[in-house]
């Protein structure tokens, strides 16, 4: 086989074989999994967090131009398809499971074993950078918000300690002598976190030729963006408690954010610049044929995508009839009273089949309960949702979260706490709790990961979620202790269930 020597440019060197296989990889993909790919191309569209999805896919192209002076030959297709098969797989779970993510996340795999399959083993290897970079479609990274609140606002409190003054911190909010500030989902600096890691990944593609270089660049700004926001969420607590609330508190307090930021990643792009790579020479340009059998590969790769699509259609997104029951009873808890629920507290079910909820009071123990329940899960009706927790938005603030060891229907664990505020100070700690076919879970990821078992082998059991609350004064402990009160005397869950199921 000869080897030629040319200068043509890249563009005009990546033949029409591998590309048409490789546009005919990504169609089928976002055709048969077109649920998916139009869930991450609305977020791109309709969330702010998420507008640089649109041109990540461009800037990928670019930087494999940028470096990349001649595609390598298209041989040894097998990683390729070894990519493809675990995308499925991985496409499958999360379509059982309902996560929208594992979803979005495996449809990007997909698309490059696409490249793998179309243009071979060397290109995955030559372009690992590049298509790595492409998992910034997937619109990611809320899970950290409540983590980036609780940094930024810890940050915030220990540097205003350290200028002597009086601050106190409540979950996500901080008590100075000027008044309240709230360090609110918007504060956490997550949009700055992704943009500073996406625009330090091009950079250190660009400047560094090692990996090691390239990851640590890669680190160093993404702990320098959760560091600076921090700064930058003192410097506004600050500027506003020194001026008595004239300043930072309006539209300035985005344009001192907006400098902030330029400035630091001004800051980034010179100590990424202190360092840089000399860039490297590209290798003489080796052209070979195209290589054989390119149709073949491509109908076998779309059959694979296409199997998982038949799949999730027959299997997983089979139809289930089954009737809500007519009334959801309460739980029951010998030696508690139950009254009428709480006027001014009920938990946000809103996809639920059925709901109930009732104030339990025993001695000097009042907690609130709220009960959803679900015929089965499904598009629309998801028992994990965004929109089944245990506050509204409205009147009651998620301000934080702690962990406490509670006693629930026959076990004792760990479960997470979260703590709720109110106008007038109000308070309350609410557990929450999900059931999937007569078994409970604390975690979400465990519910999601049974349903996930129950959908792959064509069930789709009954479940749903307990929201148990209390209120307090100044010490969440109380709360918990009530709590724990209450679930120590609840009945088992399997009693429960038995009189829903009742005809």
């Amino acid at each position: 086989m000869a080897v030629v020597t040319t200068d043509m440019p890249f563009a005009s060197r990546l033949t029409a074989t591998p590309m048409v296989c490789f546009g005919a990889i990504v169609a089928a993909a976002v055709a048969l999994w077109a649920p998916t790919a139009l869930d991450m191309a609305t977020l791109w569209v309709m969330s702010s967090s998420y507008h640089y999805g649109i041109f990540v896919a461009p800037i990928a192209v670019w930087m494999i131009a940028a470096k990349s002076a001649h595609p390598p030959a298209p041989a040894n297709r097998l990683p390729g398809f070894f990519i493809i098969a675990m995308g499925a797989a991985l496409w499958l779970l999360g379509r059982a499971g309902g996560i929208a993510l594992v979803e979005q996340f495996a449809l990007v795999t997909t698309i490059i074993g696409g490249v793998g399959v179309a243009f071979g083993g060397g290109a995955l290897r030559s372009w690992a950078y590049p298509l790595a970079f492409l998992y910034f479609m997937v619109p990611f990274g809320e899970a950290i918000v409540p983590g980036l609140q609780t940094i930024t606002a810890q940050i915030t409190v220990a540097l205003l300690s350290t200028l002597s003054m009086p601050v106190s911190i409540d979950g996500y909010l901080i008590q100075t002598p000027a008044g309240a500030f709230e360090v609110a989902e918007a504060c956490a600096g997550f949009r700055f976190l992704i943009s500073a890691t996406m625009i330090a990944a091009v950079f250190a593609y660009v400047s560094f030729q090692s990996w090691r270089k390239r990851i640590g660049f890669l680190v160093f700004a993404t702990i320098v963006a959760i560091l600076a926001n921090g700064l930058r969420a003192f410097l506004l607590v600050l500027i506003a408690t020194l001026t008595d609330m004239q300043w930072a508190v309006g539209p300035d307090h985005l344009l001192i954010g907006w400098i902030f930021y330029a400035l630091l990643f001004l800051g980034l792009i010179a100590v990424g610049r202190r360092f840089a790579d000399a860039p490297a020479p590209h290798p003489p340009a080796q052209v070979q044929p195209a290589g054989a059998n390119a149709l073949p590969a491509m109908l076998a790769a779309i059959a694979m995508i296409a199997g998982a699509a038949i799949y999730a259609n027959v299997v997983i997104e089979r139809p289930v009839h089954k009737p809500a029951p007519v009334s959801l009873s309460l739980l029951n808890a010998p030696g508690w009273r139950i009254l009428p629920p709480a006027q001014n507290w009920r938990a946000e079910l809103q996809q639920a089949d059925r709901t109930a909820g009732a104030t339990y009071v025993s001695g000097d123990n009042t907690v609130y309960v709220s009960l959803g329940y679900f015929t089965h899960d499904r598009k629309g009706g998801e028992i994990i949702n965004y929109k089944n927790r245990a506050w509204s938005g409205d009147y009651w603030r998620h301000i934080g979260v702690r962990d406490a060891v509670i006693y629930l229907f026959g076990t004792s664990k760990t479960r997470r706490i979260d703590i709720l505020a109110a106008p007038e100070r109000r308070r309350l700690a609410a557990v929450t709790v999900y059931w999937l076919d007569g078994d409970v879970f604390v975690e979400r990821w465990r519910m999601k990961l049974a349903q996930a078992k129950a959908k792959l082998v064509g069930r789709n059991p009954s479940g749903g979620l307990i929201i148990i609350a209390a209120s307090y004064n100044r010490d969440p402990a109380d709360a918990v202790s009530a709590l724990r009160n209450f679930t120590g005397d609840l009945e088992p869950l399997s009693a429960w269930l038995t009189r829903i199921e009742q005809p």
